[in-house]
C-alpha cells in the first residue's frame, strides 16, 4: 500500500492501494433524509443520513461507520468527527474559516485515548494536521474546486471537483462533484471532511 502522512481517523479498512474516485451527485448536501455516495462504475459505496445537526456515514452492510456532529456554542462554524463502536470517540475536531474570500477549515486530529461526547473541545494549543480550502477565490456560497491537504507539507490527500467530473464521468450537471482520495488515504475519513466543508461553507 502506498504510504502518506494522512492521519487514519475513522478505520484502516477504508484505505485504499489505488486511488478512489467518488460520485457526489445532485443535491448530496442536504437531500431530503440522505445521499447514496457512489464510484465511478455507479457502484454505492456509502450511504449519508443526515439530521438537523449531524450526519451519519454507513458501509453498504448497514454498519455505521462516523458521524459529524456540529458544537452548537463555538465562535465559528465547529464540527466534532466520531467513530468507534459506539460512536462516542471524538477523533478530530473540523473549524471552519474564512480569511478575506478564501474560505478553509483546519482539521484537527486526536490521538486515542480519545475525548467523548460531553469532554469540553480544547483546540487552542494544537496545531492543525489538515486544511482544507478552495483553490480560488470565491464570493459564492458553493465550492467548486477543493482541496485536503496536509497543514505542513502541502501533501495532497484528497480533491473535491466539478471539473473532474466532467472530465471523468461526462457529467454536465452543475451540481456533480468528483471526490478523488489518494492511495493510502483513509477514505472515510475524507468523505467526512467533504461533507462538513460543504456544509460549513453555506451556513
Amino acid at each position: 500500500m502506498a504510504t502518506n502522512s494522512c492521519p487514519v481517523v475513522v478505520a484502516r479498512d477504508y484505505c485504499y492501494d489505488k486511488e478512489v474516485q467518488l460520485q457526489l451527485k445532485g443535491e448530496w448536501l442536504f437531500h431530503c433524509g440522505g445521499f447514496t455516495i457512489k464510484d465511478v462504475d455507479g457502484n454505492d459505496v456509502f450511504q449519508v443520513k443526515n439530521h438537523v445537526y449531524s450526519q451519519e456515514l454507513f458501509n453498504m452492510e448497514g454498519q455505521k461507520v462516523a458521524e459529524i456532529s456540529r458544537k452548537k456554542m463555538a465562535m465559528r462554524i465547529t464540527y466534532h468527527i466520531y467513530s468507534g463502536p459506539e460512536m462516542t470517540e471524538r477523533c478530530a475536531t473540523l473549524n471552519l474559516r474564512h480569511t478575506g474570500l478564501h474560505k478553509k477549515a483546519h482539521v484537527y486530529v486526536y490521538q486515542a485515548p480519545f475525548a467523548s461526547r460531553d469532554d469540553p473541545t480544547n483546540i487552542d494549543n494544537m496545531e492543525p494536521d489538515i486544511i482544507i480550502k478552495a483553490k480560488s477565490v470565491n464570493i459564492c456560497p458553493t465550492i467548486s474546486e477543493v482541496e485536503i491537504v496536509n497543514e505542513k507539507t502541502g501533501e495532497e490527500y484528497a480533491e473535491i471537483s466539478k471539473k473532474r467530473a466532467r472530465e471523468v464521468l461526462g457529467e454536465t450537471s452543475d451540481k456533480t462533484y468528483l471526490l478523488t482520495v489518494k492511495s493510502g488515504v483513509d477514505v472515510a475519513f475524507m468523505v467526512m471532511c467533504a461533507v462538513f466543508f460543504n456544509i460549513a461553507v453555506k451556513l
